[in-house]
């Protein structure tokens, strides 16, 4: 139960025991508890700071019996007091905060008790004045209930006369001495005690009878209100059929004039439809703008129900808009709202609705704006349509640049399908042979027929390769190997790069993480990058920079981001004539190029942008200058997961 709903008018506070009723006194607990928590921290800080100290004491004053008091002190008391602090910061400590302070309390007195038997006589006297710090900081600092502050304190007055009459020889002067201080510190500890916690609980119900008060107050003051808007409505209902009698009723009426004009001018010079419904679901009061959105006259929509304009398939769902307003009494934002005007044109609606409340706070109707959104609705589906038509567009130019790529690859194809056709040739001659001349065995036959099985199957993968990659198809995002998606990206252009006398050099790493992506698109990136590399090493060939003996490289690295544990990047760096510093911020931009008229598009680096970004991932220029040009693409990893990838047979190659 909130404390809020207790009744604390009649609450009264048991002098000797301190407590209130059993849920009051919960509710004292809780508050009291979280005002203490921090001061309870730091009286157990400070105890462990004096207790250890103190510590010095024990090396000046008895050096003889240092250890065992360094032992009481750092071994037992502080380590204890320590784990009560920490203990503070469990939620579990609200329940046993009492009892773990009256136990560092008592642990602490223990101690200065136990010091007093192990210090020699002419020493122990000195460590009296410490019982009268533990009663301080019982009863005062620790914020210890009463009951627990007194019952630790007797128990420490107990066990010291036990230790002063029996353990000790304690001299009769010194032991009523020492009785006089502990008994009068401990009485005045009480009391003081007993008058902190008295003051505290008084204080808490003082508060929580003025909080009660306050309610009380603002109560009275909502029914004033209401009574007030009652009143203010009967008067407004009357100076509409009473004549003016005397002159402060003129006044009266001329002031509510000038109100209502005032508010019908706000209400007709909004372009949004005002209204306002009664229980029932019928017109009272609408504005101009009102009945334009609607299609109806004036005349037609007074008193008229709501199902009268609602397009049949919408009554339901107004209903419940109107009736979820009426049960939770909270307003509804932006709801839709379909209307059929009196010529029949179907319009679209935006609404709002809220409660009219009567004069005891009842529910009496409805208000409400309306804006028509038809033509906002006809944009957003037209903007739709754009977007769409925009996503098609943007498909035909990835496969443009699929097939853009496939002709300047047509070269490297011809020749790596000619090898494997030239052994098939062979081979056939060398069976046809045999066979004419009569003379040969099974097994020469077999075994001329190995390599033309062998190389057919590798001319099929080639085309099945090219045809899949050439293929327009929707994106298929998948857990992928993206070292498996660069060797297949060399399939096509492997033979290229060694006719041109270009080395490859791959840095990938084996142990990469997979990451989710289409095999398809990413390959048409690889293999992007990798002709540009070659094209820019051509390029460089020819000029008159080329140096004799240079050997010209792409090399590939794929590794983890330095910067991200979370991505891939990919690497392709080459030792062509590098970028052009005017170049750099327009090399991704659809139809730049810097190659000679009828060379390029100009799209294979924008399309392989957008890819990448499909992707989530990013592709930039990582460095260029005379020695080459480095680009970098970064993915992300599939679930972050770090796992090591091994080849298996779901891997991108056995899937072409």
């Amino acid at each position: 139960m909130n404390k809020s709903e207790f009744a604390w008018e009649d609450v009264e506070l048991n002098l000797l025991t301190l407590s209130f009723p059993k849920e009051h006194e919960a509710c004292f607990k809780e508050e009291h508890f979280k005002k203490s928590l921090r001061h309870v921290r730091i009286a157990l800080l400070l105890s462990i700071i004096f207790f250890g100290i103190f510590g010095i004491l024990d090396a000046w004053i008895v050096p003889e019996a240092k250890y065992q008091l360094w032992f009481i002190r750092y071994a037992i008391y502080c380590p204890f007091a320590l784990a009560v602090l920490i203990f503070s910061y469990n939620k579990y400590f609200k329940k046993y905060m009492q009892i773990c302070i009256a136990s560092v309390v008592a642990l602490a007195g223990l101690g200065i008790i136990a010091m007093i038997l192990l210090a020699p006589q002419s020493g122990n006297n000195s460590y009296y004045a410490g019982l009268i710090l533990v009663f301080i900081f019982g009863y005062t600092f620790f914020k210890l209930d009463f009951i627990y502050a007194t019952a630790t304190g007797i128990m420490i007055v107990i066990a010291y006369e036990v230790a002063a009459i029996w353990a000790t020889n304690t001299p009769i002067p010194i032991l009523i001495n020492n009785n006089f201080f502990f008994l009068t510190g401990n009485l005045f500890g009480m009391f003081a005690c007993y008058s902190i916690e008295l003051y505290s609980r008084k204080e808490f119900l003082q508060a929580q009878l003025l909080e009660t008060e306050r309610k009380k107050v603002k109560n009275a003051n909502l029914e004033l209100e209401n009574k007030v808007e009652q009143r203010t409505g009967q008067l407004l209902k009357a100076n509409k059929f009473l004549k003016q009698e005397i002159s402060e009723r003129n006044r009266a009426e001329e002031h509510l004039r000038e109100s209502e004009e005032k508010y019908r001018s706000i209400l007709e010079s909004m372009e949004e439809g005002y209204y306002e419904f009664d229980i029932s679901g019928c017109l009272t009061f609408f504005n101009d703008a009102f009945y334009t959105i609607i299609g109806y006259s004036r005349e037609e929509l007074m008193a008229a129900s709501y199902r009268k304009f609602t397009a049949p398939k919408y009554v339901k769902s107004v209903f419940r808009a109107f009736n979820n307003v009426y049960v939770s009494q909270k307003p509804s934002r932006d709801f839709d709202w379909q209307i059929v005007r009196n010529d029949g044109e179907i319009r679209h609606l935006e609404a709002s609705v809220s409660l009219i409340k009567g004069t005891e706070g009842l529910p009496r109707g409805f208000r409400g704006i309306i804006r028509d959104v038809t033509d906002r609705n006809l944009a957003e589906q037209s903007l739709k349509k754009a977007y769409q038509e925009l996503k098609h567009t943007q498909s035909q130019l990835v496969q443009t640049g699929k097939l853009a790529s496939i002709g300047e690859l047509a070269a490297g194809v011809a020749h790596e399908l000619n090898q494997p056709l030239m052994v098939i040739r062979g081979n056939a001659q060398l069976v046809k042979r045999f066979i004419s001349k009569g003379n040969y065995e099974i097994e020469d036959l077999l075994k001329q027929m190995e390599p033309i099985e062998r190389n057919t199957k590798r001319m099929m993968n080639i085309i099945n390769h090219l045809r899949t990659f050439s293929r327009q198809s929707k994106s298929q995002f998948y857990a992928l190997d993206v070292n498996q998606v660069i060797e297949e990206s060399f399939l096509m252009v492997g033979e290229q790069l060694r006719l041109r006398n270009i080395e490859i050099v791959k840095n990938l790493d084996p142990a990469l993480p997979r990451i989710d992506g289409d095999t398809n698109q990413l390959e048409q990136v690889f293999l992007n990058l990798i002709t540009n590399a070659r094209d820019a090493i051509t390029e460089k060939k020819d000029s008159d920079t080329f140096r004799d003996g240079f050997t010209d490289s792409i090399q590939i690295t794929s590794r983890l981001s330095e910067t991200d544990s979370g991505m891939v990047e990919i690497l392709f760096k080459d030792t062509g004539n590098g970028i052009d510093d005017s170049a750099c911020s327009s090399i991704f931009d659809p139809f730049f190029t810097t190659k000679e008229v009828g060379k390029g598009t100009g799209l294979g680096l924008s399309i392989s942008y957008g890819i990448i970004s499909d992707h989530n991932g990013k592709i930039e220029i990582a460095e260029t200058g005379s020695a080459g040009t480095t680009i970098k693409v970064t993915l992300p990893i599939k679930g972050a997961q770090m796992k090591n990838v091994t080849n298996s047979e779901e891997t991108i190659g056995e899937s072409v």
